[in-house]
């Protein structure tokens, strides 16, 4: 684990932790209480599980496209890109929406959120060199699975509180801002990453 920290990767590895604990954060809480949610802005019942039921087929294709786009612009640019849309798709679900641009917008928060976190698992194993890869990949799911754990509590919480729509979205909307800053402040100059770069244009 010290190896985690050493060779200039102690701000990266701390911010992979807060960047999973973020996206997992948001990925459990929105997969536990968005019908609950739904049902308490006025939704029915039947119509709040068809919600949860496209935000996880968005995740779907937020996870091929995602990759896809990983693979030509680099994991960080897509996953801040994913982030901030996330962020704005989150915060635009509280104003109530029309039905069809409803459907759209939770495609769209699932791809750049349960998709997102498809992508950082990538990043995160590219970041590492492969002699403590599994030990960098272990610890940030780890961390991350805090934020799973504490996240349907947390919106239990705020669900009991009886708040407006706009709170229970934000609640959510934030944490992929603080992911996307996270994912900001990694030095991929110190990751393995830049050395396979190097060695690429010995070759």
């Amino acid at each position: 684990m010290k190896q985690l920290f050493k060779k200039g990767r102690t701000v990266s590895t701390i911010m992979f932790w807060v960047a999973f604990f973020m996206c997992l954060f948001v990925m459990y809480g929105l997969s536990t209480w968005l019908p609950k949610i739904m049902e308490g802005a006025g939704y029915e019942l039947g119509s709040s599980l068809t919600f949860l039921v496209t935000l996880n087929l968005g995740a779907v294709f937020g996870a091929i496209v995602g990759g896809k786009l990983a693979d030509r612009f680099g994991s960080k640019v897509v996953l801040i890109s994913f982030l901030v849309i996330g962020f704005a798709t989150l915060t635009m679900l509280s104003f109530k929406p029309s039905m069809i641009m409803l459907y759209v917008l939770i495609a769209i928060a699932g791809g750049t959120t349960t998709g997102t976190q498809i992508v950082t698992n990538a990043y995160v194993s590219q970041f590492y060199p492969n002699e403590i890869r599994s030990t960098g990949v272990g610890w940030a799911l780890g961390v991350g699975r805090i934020g799973g754990i504490i996240a349907p509590t947390f919106c239990g919480v705020l669900l009991d509180m009886k708040l407006s729509l706009q709170v229970n979205f934000l609640a959510f909307a934030i944490p992929c801002i603080i992911a996307a800053v996270a994912i900001w402040f990694i030095q991929e100059k110190s990751s393995n990453m830049a050395v396979s770069s190097k060695e690429m244009k010995l070759v």
